[in-house]
């Protein structure tokens, strides 16, 4: 049996590996919207991000309209 120490080690571990994973997949979407919508990271953050954020929405949120507003499932 695991000590409590060791599944709180264990536990510790699989959280930060999921984190890690999260943070390249996030990544990796936001490459395919910089893609899809064919502008560099500083224009998209200018022309989109920005103005969602000073009108009140966290980055999440801003990125989550952003891709249902461009990209279309086939």
């Amino acid at each position: 049996m695991k000590t409590k120490k060791s599944w709180l080690e264990s536990e510790l571990q699989r959280r930060i590996s999921l984190d890690e994973l999260e943070e390249a997949l996030r990544l990796e979407a936001i490459d395919a919207l910089l893609t899809a919508l064919q502008v560099d990271a500083h224009t998209f953050y200018r022309l989109w991000i920005k103005p969602l954020m000073a009108a009140g929405a966290t980055m999440d949120v801003a990125l989550t309209c952003i891709a249902r507003s461009r990209i279309q499932p086939n």
